[in-house]
């Protein structure tokens, strides 16, 4: 009886995890994820024409900023050298400017540009080591839904990552359960939170060979 007590425990748990993946996102969200993995595909194939069509399309979304999504470690890598989702930095890409150089100043200044309000959609970008990870903190109730794209590398082995999403108010898990140490270039995620605040801390972890850029979106 005790063990099919713990088989039942178990079973429920991963069903949980697996509604968290598996669960529709807003028009809103998909929009936005959309257009951040079109620009990804365009980076990769050196499209200058399929980088406007993204860049256009995640204009049209009209983001702000996840001022809200802090890093718990600030000493990570900058994002100097890599490719960040911003519309004024991709502008600037397709007119030719060195702006990987200055990649950081770009999204720094996008914080600055953004205005938040009510029924938006949120982006950060955000650097993770090789073989490492970086944790970042939040706060939400209700419905959540979650995404994370990477920057194109050689190979999708070259930026690959898995999530796991902590309620530490709560002590619940939002994890990854597909390709968990492979890694996938992109990450969406769509569960339910309590009414009340929740505490929520996100772990982005790197299973590539190499440091990468990505962007963290958020209803």
């Amino acid at each position: 009886m005790k063990r099919i007590s713990i088989l039942t425990l178990c079973f429920l748990l991963s069903a949980t995890i697996a509604f968290a993946q598996e669960a529709a996102v807003s028009p809103k969200m998909q929009a936005v994820y959309d257009a951040c993995l079109n620009l990804r595909a365009a980076i990769k194939a050196g499209s200058t024409a399929a980088l406007r069509t993204a860049n256009t399309a995640l204009k049209a979304c009209d983001t702000s900023p996840f001022a809200s999504l802090r890093a718990t470690d600030t000493s990570g890598p900058t994002l100097d050298g890599h490719f960040i989702f911003d519309q004024v930095f991709v502008d600037s890409l397709i007119e030719g400017r060195d702006v990987y150089r200055f990649a950081q100043r770009y999204a720094e200044s996008r914080s600055v540009r953004g205005t938040t309000s009510a029924g938006k959609i949120y982006t950060k970008n955000a650097a993770v080591k090789a073989h490492s990870s970086v944790k970042f903190t939040f706060r939400s109730r209700d419905h959540q839904e979650l995404a994370v794209v990477t920057e194109p590398g050689a190979t999708d082995r070259d930026a690959a990552i898995t999530l796991r999403v902590h309620d530490l108010t709560h002590d619940q898990w939002y994890n990854d359960t597909r390709d968990i140490k492979r890694g996938q270039p992109s990450r969406l995620l769509s569960f339910d939170l309590p009414s009340d605040p929740c505490k929520l801390e996100l772990e982005v972890i790197n299973c590539g060979n190499k440091d990468i850029s990505f962007v963290v979106i958020s209803n």
